[in-house]
């Protein structure tokens, strides 16, 4: 028999976690005020030190950008690339300020990460002296398509920006070999760029450093045609091999991260594995938070199918970057990542509300959506003008700030489909429920309880799936009528099914559009 997690358990196994602040906060901070200072110092660029463009370090970029995301969300791997891109910096980096901003923080991140990595075999350790070995029975293999289907295009953009250099690259060499030097004079001098009167022309060339030229200075210039280019900057093509790294190393995060899961699966399965017990309860998300038993909110991972509020057994690595098993009475729950703290309350769903007990004297025309709150789809339209803007933005636009803007955009364009789209159709023996990737097909019939949680209605299943539909512009008793009716007057059988839905047309119709952008800019 298991031991059940108490408190007490759960201050000593804690006593060993690093603080999120430290990389949440004191780390990205520092990442901050490297680039920041990075980015502002000037370096001025001339005919006989040309700036030019580096294909190393935009590769390198890529773990640069990468950090600050990384430390939030997985913050060993963060730390590694920070360690990784402040030794490239302290080894290769010409400006001494520059070396010396990210070499401390790569240094930083080196501590860090040794404290993570400590930290969890630490916990482990408790968790291994509380534990009780139990042998998990084998479950039905899962699949995680989605994170397979984000794996292979990001495989293609990566493999499209790839070519993209290669052809940018070639022409340039191809124009560089033709060029003729000419000098050209400066005639306005912008923001971002300066304007030169060439024997033949009159070209607009954008500048790292504007300051460093002036109204009447002589500039030399190669030009082949149509074409033209700074001698003291030559053009950077180097670009797409940043957006090459970051989706290539996205693919392969994602394709170890199912490799890891699904050994740490089988480790449980193959052996006794130690186990101890604990109050798994659903997030609004439907992730399982972890509780100790006397209700104490510590982690929490999204898990491999719906479950119900009970107590569990957690196998495997209890800890902080652990993969953990959760064994019902008679279900198993596999992690769709490992566990990562998670200390808010989460709400009792068990009894969400008061039962909807009304029926319908008249049900509408079928099928019936549930249509949004009116402020939801304000906030749809306010978000897809802000995507919009953001991609047009970004095809303006240069250098790694491209990626930031495109990242936005597709985030703006998925919440606001999310956002301003019916959460369910009802109809006559089912309810069609949208969820962010996923479309479930609700059997009336399977329907064990409909209930209110503030202004959402929530259908229980006999399964012990659970679904919370988004507020409505109808009030939520009107909508639970309408729900009984349907329920008691539909015909019985089917099952509760789902296929890929939701917002991923969206999500994969932007990606296109963001691989467009990039290619074109």
């Amino acid at each position: 028999m298991s031991r059940p997690f108490t408190a007490e358990d759960l201050r000593r196994w804690e006593a060993h976690a690093v603080p999120a602040w430290v990389y949440k906060g004191v780390l990205l901070v520092g990442w901050g005020v490297a680039f920041g200072y990075a980015v502002t110092t000037t370096s001025g660029c001339t005919p006989a030190a040309p700036c030019y463009p580096d294909p190393w370090l935009s590769v390198f970029a890529a773990a640069l950008l990468a950090t600050p995301v990384l430390l939030w969300r997985e913050p060993v791997l963060g730390c590694a690339l920070g360690a990784g891109f402040g030794l490239v910096e302290v080894v290769f980096e010409a400006h001494e300020g520059i070396r010396l901003a990210f070499g401390l923080h790569g240094l930083a991140c080196v501590a860090v990460a040794l404290w993570l990595v400590e930290a969890r075999r630490a916990q482990h350790r408790v968790f291994g002296g509380i534990s009780r070995p139990v042998l998990v029975p084998h479950p039905t293999p899962v699949r995680f398509t989605g994170r397979s289907v984000v794996a292979v295009l990001m495989l293609l953009v990566g493999v499209l920006a790839l070519g993209k250099y290669a052809v940018d690259s070639t022409d340039a060499a191809e124009h560089t070999a033709a060029a003729v030097r000419v000098s050209g004079t400066v005639v306005t001098v912008g923001e971002y760029d300066v304007t030169l009167e060439l024997p033949s022309s009159r070209r607009t060339f954008d500048v790292l450093v504007p300051a460093s030229y002036a109204v009447g200075m002589d500039v030399p210039v190669l030009v082949d045609g149509q074409w033209a280019e700074l001698v003291a900057e030559p053009e950077d093509v180097t670009f797409p091999l940043t957006v090459m790294a970051l989706t290539l190393g996205m693919a392969a995060f994602l394709r170890l991260r199912d490799v890891a899961g699904r050994r740490a699966w089988q480790r449980v399965f193959a052996t006794p594995s130690p186990s101890v017990e604990v109050l798994v309860r659903a997030d609004p998300r439907g992730r399982a938070v972890l509780h100790t038993v006397d209700g104490k909110p510590f982690g929490s991972m999204p898990v491999s199918r719906p479950f119900e509020d009970d107590r569990m057994l957690a196998v495997g690595d209890l800890s902080y970057g652990g993969w953990v098993v959760l064994v019902g009475a008679d279900t198993v729950l596999l992690p769709n990542r490992p566990l990562r703290p998670y200390h808010r309350t989460v709400p009792r769903f068990d009894d969400p509300g008061e039962e909807l007990l009304g029926v319908a004297l008249e049900i509408p025309p079928l099928p019936f959506p549930v249509q949004p709150h009116h402020r939801d789809v304000v906030a749809s339209r306010w978000l897809f003008a802000a995507a919009v803007f953001l991609t047009a933005g970004a095809a303006t636009l240069d250098g790694p700030i491209v990626l930031t803007a495109l990242w936005t955009a597709g985030t703006c364009a998925v919440a606001g489909w999310v956002r301003g789209r019916p959460s369910a159709v009802f109809h006559q023996d089912h309810a069609t429920v949208r969820s962010w990737l996923r479309t479930y097909h609700v059997p009336w019939s399977a329907v064990t309880s409909i209930r209110r949680d503030g202004d959402r209605l929530v259908l229980e299943l006999d399964s012990g799936a659970r679904f919370t539909l988004a507020q409505s512009r109808r009030p939520v008793t009107e909508l639970g009528a309408i729900a009984r009716r349907l329920h008691d007057t539909s015909p019985h059988g089917g099952e509760l099914t789902s296929r890929f839905g939701g917002a991923l047309p969206v999500a994969l119709f932007f990606t296109l559009a963001a691989g467009a952008v990039l290619l074109l800019t």
